[in-house]
Formats: structure tokens, sequence, C-alpha cells
């Protein structure tokens, strides 16, 4: 009986050693590059969504203080003069007290402004179809001739994105208006006697936390310059200045 012969199996190669590491270099690599991309691209995400948010409260800060500060010393008969339609006023609500015709000052913590006006609508009732100029910062209605104290202060918070900005008037309770104020400068009111009654400020705003991804800012010594407060800038934080100035016209001859 002869024997049985079977043909030879070819040898099967696989991957060396070498091979092996360097795939699993390249593929580490890609992994790395692809987390990179990814960790990157939410960080401006981040950075574009704290910005959007800055600018929305800037144009609100703005807003705000612009249309409350032109208020300042509207008289409803215009005939009388500042010290008639503003009599002295002791201190009270935040407020220093008021000599008479003095319409505008510093509040009492130096973190505000402090204004007078009077209630420019025709009725000393609500009616329907009352415009803006007849209601405070508040959203209450303003009698027709009322004499009306408003206080715009600035109370810090813990963190850069929780502090606020303030109103209060006609003795109401003191509510924030503007969250996510890190910083806010009056700057020298003008006296009686100035030219210009012009009052000018800034606002620093902050938003959320992480959103910045370690990208450089000139902010604080932009803020230093401004306001001479020192800002111990969070690199976690986006933050924004907003400057405005407003004519006191209704103190203009």
């Amino acid at each position: 009986m002869s024997a049985r012969t079977f043909p030879a199996q070819a040898r099967q190669a696989g991957l060396s050693l070498v091979e092996l590491m360097v795939a699993l270099a390249i593929g580490s690599l890609l992994i790395l590059g692809a987390t990179e991309l990814y960790i990157n691209n939410k960080a401006h995400f981040q950075f574009q969504q704290g910005q959007l948010g800055n600018q929305e409260n800037a144009r609100y800060t703005l807003l705000l203080l612009d249309q409350q500060l032109a208020r300042t010393g509207y008289r409803y008969q215009p005939q009388d003069s500042l010290e008639v339609a503003f009599p002295a006023l002791a201190s009270s609500n935040g407020c220093p007290s008021f000599k008479a015709g003095q319409t505008y000052q510093a509040s009492s913590d130096g973190k505000g402004v402090c204004l007078r006006y009077q209630g420019a609508s025709d009725s000393t009732t609500e009616v329907a179809g009352s415009n803006g100029n007849q209601y405070d910062c508040l959203g209450t209605f303003i009698p027709r001739g009322t004499r009306v104290l408003t206080r715009i202060g600035y109370v810090a918070g813990s963190t850069p994105a929780d502090g606020t900005l303030t109103c209060t008037a006609q003795g109401a309770t003191e509510q924030a208006l503007i969250k996510g104020v890190a910083g806010f400068a009056l700057f020298a009111l003008p006296a009686s006697s100035d030219d210009s009654q012009a009052v000018s400020y800034a606002a620093l705003l902050a938003t959320g936390a992480s959103t910045r991804g370690g990208m450089s800012s000139d902010i604080a010594s932009r803020w230093k310059t401004l306001s001479g407060a020192t800002l111990s800038e969070n690199t976690a934080y986006v933050y924004q200045i907003a400057q405005g100035s407003v004519m006191l016209r209704n103190l203009m001859p």
C-alpha cells in the first residue's frame, strides 16, 4: 500500500510587533486629532455664545441707562423753575439728600446714580395706550406731574457673571434688571454750571464659565484705564465693555 502524500501548507505571515506598534501610534494620533478638533470647536461655539450673551446685555444696558438718564430734570410744567419743580429732598432709598433744583447725584454707595424727574403723562391714572415714557424703570405707571426719584445701582456678585444692575423708583423695592455685569463705572458728573450736561458711564459684561478656552484678552488693562479698578481677570469668562454718554437735555438752557 503506497503512502499518501499531502501538499505542504503555505506559511501564514502575521503583523510584526513593529508594524503593530506603528498602527497603534497612527490610530492614537487620529483619535487625539479628532478629540482636539472637537474640543476646539466646542470652545469656539461656547465663546461665540458668550459673546452673543454679552452683546445682548450690552444693548439692554445702554438702552436702560440712556432712557432713564435722559429723563433727568423733566418738568411737566416747563415754565416752572428747577427749584420749584424739585424742592429739597432728604436722603432716602440709597440716595443722598438733594438741594432744591438738584436733579442728579451719585448714589450713597458711589456705585450708581440717583436722578429726579416728573411724570410725563397727561393723566393721573393709567389708561389704555400709555407709552413707555409714562412708566418708571420697574414698569410702574407715573401719574401726571408726580416727582420721581430713581436709583440705578451696581451690585457685585460672587462670580463675574453674577453681578447685576438694579433699579428702584417711587420708593419701590430694588430689583435686578440686568445680570452678568462684572463692573460698572460712572464717570465724573457735570456741575450744574457746566456747559455740557452729559453723563458718561461704562459697564463690564461677563458671560458664563469655561467659555474662553484660554484665549488671551487685554480686557483687564482696558477696564483699569476706563474705571481705575483692577480686574482680576478670570480667563474662564467672556468679557465685553459697553460705554455710553447721555446728554441731559432737560437741563440745557
